[in-house]
Order: structure tokens, then C-alpha cells, then sequence
């Protein structure tokens, strides 16, 4: 029997439990398995899971070319660990990537700051309205000013007139992650922005941004700020998560708006460099607790200003904790009823800038079962910091593992998670 004559239910089954590029591979070697793959992708039959790695690619954003690591795959052997897939265009050239999920990236244009989803590996791509189009409110009011050429050469904000940027880096800083609801026309996109971190809603069709939910009237905290948010697809409804550890609920127009758990009671207490991600896994409330630490001061140069071409600072991720949300939350929130978690029973979850997830390690071979894989925190990102930081924390043996060594690159344009997918 020659190989392309093998039994089409047998050829699913194969394809099926490989990871993406043997996929692809897989998919090359005749007519009739390029058939069973095209098949498996319309029926949502996908390959096995495999997490990796977003790089910042040395030419940056005029680059075409997107640059992945692969965690799955084991040093042994010299494999290469990275994946390029190239000649993206206008997908990716001129764009940050600010988010990832299920297989599609969110990229920003830098100069009409224009988001779109982009599948890298279909070239399929959702249109959502500039950034531009979100509407003032108590703390964020941004305005393009021109050039003698006519383009954009500095942003401001009227109401905070002090924060104040360069045109070339204004979508680095002013906004952090777009979470979206589902990868389709469909979907609502929900992006953290602005000086006090703030959120806005919108939908493919819509010709703006509305604001989200904002912060409660009790509260006063200068430093309380959304951190992170998490799509709940049973619910249908997001949940953020602040500084101060407040979980606010709410549906997909951003009404309906609940209070899960309320902030802690002595926001003193909190670590300002500590920041919060929050998820759901086996039908608990999570959140992960990441403690970044300043490797300049830690090396006592807290009174010493940088000199010429130094960096101002290297992060590093020095403490991670996840914790649970136990049962009987009041209108008084306090530490006991978030719950310590070393055991996440095989599963792993991803944080930064994509939509945090979760993974297990029978499913997804090659990750570590029960640790917190991390990488760049989008508002730690300066033209002056050096040293990405990514990596691993393992829960029970209570260890750091960064497996992609530092570069002294500036890390303007964080790493992200990203799923491969063709669906």
C-alpha cells in the first residue's frame, strides 16, 4: 500500500495529535494528507497545542517577518526552538502586536492607532475603529498634534497635560492589552488604557470605542487601576481585576455591571510593583500575583540617574503567587479569602500581554505541569529598558526558570503568548 492509499480516518487521527509545524509538514507530503489536513481545519479538528513565544524581531516594526519561540520542543538534539513565518506585508509592517488569543495576534498601527486581528498562519484579518475614537472622560483625553508636514508628530493629554509623548512611541505606553470575546466580526473587544488605567469597549462594526465600567465611587486611591481582564466564555461576560485586587463583572456592552470582590482594606499594604492577571481554571476565580523588581536598585543604584546610553532600568519578575477566591466575599474584602494555590492539578497558565490561559501538560507536551509561564509586562516597555523578561515559575518546587536568556536590545515591543491556529 503506497502512503497516500492509508485510510483517511487513520490520517485524521495521526494529524491530530501533532503539533503545528509537523502539521505543516504533514500536510506537504501528498495530495490526498494534504486533503485530510484541508478537512480537519473546516471540520475544527485542530493539531495539538503548542504555546510560543512572540519575539521582538530586531528590525522592529518595519519588519514582515514575525519571529516565535517554541517552549514545546526540547533543547536536546540541536533543534532549533524558533519558528519565522514570513512576507506578512502590511499585516504586521508598521504595527505592535498588543494582544494575542486563540490563535490571532492584535496589532496596532502606530500612527492612526488602528487595531486589528491578524491570524498569521491564514492571513485572516478584523478591522476594529482607532483608538483615536475613544471618548473623553474623567482621565484620558488624547489629541494628535502636526508637523509643518502635516503628520502626527506628538500626542497629549488635555486633561493631564504633564503625560505628554512622541508620536513613535505613544502606542507603546498610553495602552496595554485588547482582550476580545471570540476571533470573529462578531466579537467585542475590550483594550486597558490611558494615564489612570482605564477601559473601553467596541465591536468590529462599531465606528468607535464606548467606555467601560469605571472605577467605583468609594474609590480615592490615586494608584488603584485596572491590571488585567479575562473573557469568560460560558458566562459570556469579562471580569477585571485592579491593583488593589477589586474584581468588577460585566457583559458584553459593558453593563450589568457586579462586584465580585471588593479592593483590600489597606491598600499600604501592596507592593506598587506588583501586578495582578486574572482567570478562571476547573471553575475557580484566580489570580496571579507577579512582583517585578528593578534590577538597578536591587543593585543599590536607587539614587543614581543612568549616564549617557545606559538603561534606566532592567525588570525582572523576582515573585509570583496565584491565589484563589474563596467562598463568602463580602462588602470587606481581605486576604484570607484569597486562598494560596500551589497545586494547579496539571495545568499551566500564561501571562502578559495575551489573553491569559491555560494549558495541560498531557494535552500540550513539552510545558511544565503546574507553573506560571510569564513574559514582558506591556506597561514596563521603554525605549530605555533592556533585558526581556520571560520565563517560568514552578508553583511546587518554588524556582524560576528563564529559558530565553536576555538580550540588550531595547524592549519597546513586548513578547506575547500566542496559539497557533487555523481556525
Amino acid at each position: 500500500m503506497a502512503w497516500s492509499d492509508l485510510p483517511k480516518d487513520l490520517l485524521c487521527s495521526i494529524s491530530s495529535q501533532l503539533p503545528i509545524v509537523d502539521f505543516i509538514r504533514f500536510s506537504l507530503v501528498c495530495t490526498s494528507w494534504n486533503y485530510v489536513v484541508a478537512n480537519n481545519i473546516i471540520l475544527g479538528i485542530d493539531f495539538h497545542p503548542s504555546p510560543w513565544l512572540l519575539l521582538p524581531n530586531e528590525a522592529g516594526e518595519a519588519s514582515d517577518t514575525l519571529t516565535f519561540y517554541d517552549i514545546a520542543i526540547k533543547e536536546e538534539g540541536g533543534l532549533d526552538r524558533h519558528h519565522h513565518l514570513s512576507s506578512l506585508d502590511y499585516h504586521i509592517s508598521g504595527r505592535r502586536c498588543i494582544g494575542s488569543n486563540d490563535g490571532w495576534l492584535v496589532t496596532l498601527d502606530k500612527i492612526d492607532l488602528q487595531p486589528r486581528i491578524f491570524n498569521p498562519l491564514t492571513k485572516a484579518e478584523i478591522c476594529l475603529p482607532s483608538l483615536f475614537t475613544i471618548p473623553e472622560e474623567q482621565c484620558h483625553s488624547i489629541m494628535p498634534e502636526y508637523a509643518s508636514d502635516g503628520s502626527f508628530e506628538t500626542f497629549y493629554n488635555e486633561i493631564h497635560p504633564q503625560f505628554s509623548t512622541n508620536a513613535k512611541i505613544i502606542h507603546e505606553i498610553y495602552f496595554g492589552k485588547i482582550v476580545i470575546s471570540s476571533n470573529d466580526s462578531h466579537g467585542t473587544a475590550v483594550v486597558i488604557h490611558g494615564y489612570r488605567i482605564s477601559l473601553a469597549l467596541t465591536k468590529p462594526d462599531d465606528q468607535a470605542w464606548e467606555l467601560g465600567p469605571q472605577m467605583p465611587y468609594y474609590d480615592t486611591n490615586e494608584l488603584e487601576e485596572f491590571e488585567d481582564i479575562f473573557y469568560h466564555k460560558e458566562e459570556q461576560r469579562f471580569y477585571a481585576i485592579t491593583h488593589f485586587s477589586m474584581v468588577l463583572a460585566f457583559d458584553l456592552k459593558g453593563q450589568n455591571i457586579e462586584v465580585i470582590c471588593p479592593p483590600i482594606q489597606d491598600p499600604l499594604t501592596i507592593n506598587s510593583d506588583c501586578k495582578n492577571y486574572i482567570f478562571f481554571l476547573l471553575g475557580s476565580l484566580l489570580k496571579v500575583e507577579r512582583e517585578i523588581t528593578d534590577l538597578n536598585l536591587q543593585n543599590n543604584r536607587r539614587h543614581m540617574w543612568p549616564g549617557p546610553g545606559e538603561p534606566w532600568c532592567n525588570d525582572k519578575t523576582s515573585r509570583i503567587s496565584v491565589l484563589k477566591l474563596g467562598p463568602g466575599v463580602t462588602s470587606s474584602c481581605s486576604f484570607s479569602q484569597w486562598i494560596p494555590v500551589d497545586d494547579l492539578e496539571g495545568f499551566s497558565i500564561f501571562i502578559g500581554c495575551n489573553q491569559t490561559f491555560a494549558l495541560h501538560h498531557k494535552v500540550a507536551p513539552g510545558i511544565r505541569p503546574n507553573c506560571v509561564y510569564f513574559n514582558d509586562q506591556w506597561d514596563a516597555m521603554s525605549p530605555t529598558k533592556v533585558a526581556h523578561d520571560f520565563g517560568l515559575y514552578d508553583l511546587q518546587n518554588h524556582c524560576f526558570e528563564y529559558f530565553v536568556y536576555p538580550d540588550s536590545q531595547p524592549k519597546l515591543s513586548p513578547s506575547i503568548w500566542f496559539m497557533p491556529s487555523f481556525t
